[in-house]
């Protein structure tokens, strides 16, 4: 059965999926959908100023579109600074998209072995909570392994409550916000129904128990309803 999740854009069921429905009107759909979206945008570009150096390599893990890319590449580029952009995703459709903005991204399956090139800077904006948990933690010590000493990745989760009260109330905060951004009862509802079991959420003590685990120490440098943001350096 075809969900209507927002205009232009129809899912299924249990399957959340960022295709030719979803891609042209990505852009559009996510600054609506998630808190702060265009401030998180503006948080990965400026971190870069302290993390990235002439002709380093930046990665973007789960690149969409490729706009964090195309906002970081113009940001330096004024400054005479070129880098090695990498962008990693598992959608034709936003890789098609990403070429609209001359930004190439690799088609690449995040939940499969990787092989990295070692990196000054990369980014992890709601990718990681679709990754199964496995994959996640081989993932994110790849990330470590390969990361520069002075490097830093910039990740951002939505998260669970840190208790089921707290839960509920970040729930409720987050689909009134939905709700004044333009969205109608039945494509809140829609959206979840297609995101079930698309999502592996962690809470934020979880979250930061992996990363330490992994390797990094790390500092919330977001937070909004139930999305949090961490600046994870070595």
């Amino acid at each position: 059965m075809s969900l209507n999740t927002d205009k232009d854009i129809t899912s299924s069921q249990s399957n959340w999926v960022f295709d030719e429905h979803v891609a042209p009107h990505f852009d559009e759909h996510v600054k609506k959908s998630v808190p702060n979206y265009i401030h998180v945008q503006e948080l990965a570009e400026t971190f870069s100023d302290w993390f990235t150096y002439p002709n380093c390599t930046v990665i973007d893990f789960g690149a969409s579109t490729g706009e964090s890319l195309r906002r970081i590449k113009y940001r330096h580029l004024k400054n005479g600074k070129n880098f090695n952009l990498i962008g990693y995703d598992n959608s034709e459709a936003m890789i098609k998209q990403a070429k609209l903005k001359e930004i190439d991204i690799s088609f690449t399956d995040l939940e499969k072995p990787l092989e990295l090139p070692n990196f000054a800077y990369g980014l992890s904006l709601y990718t990681l909570q679709f990754l199964r948990p496995d994959a996640r933690r081989n993932l994110l010590k790849r990330i470590y392994q390969k990361l520069d000493s002075a490097g830093a990745m910039f990740i951002v989760e939505k998260v669970m409550g840190s208790t089921p009260r707290m839960q509920d109330v970040l729930q409720q905060l987050y689909w009134e916000m939905k709700s004044n951004n333009g969205f109608t009862s039945e494509q809140i509802i829609n959206k979840a129904k297609a995101l079930r079991g698309c999502m592996y959420l962690k809470t934020i003590s979880e979250n930061e128990k992996e990363f330490s685990e992994c390797g990094f120490d790390c500092e919330i440098v977001f937070k909004e309803y139930q999305f949090c943001g961490w600046l994870l350096t070595k």
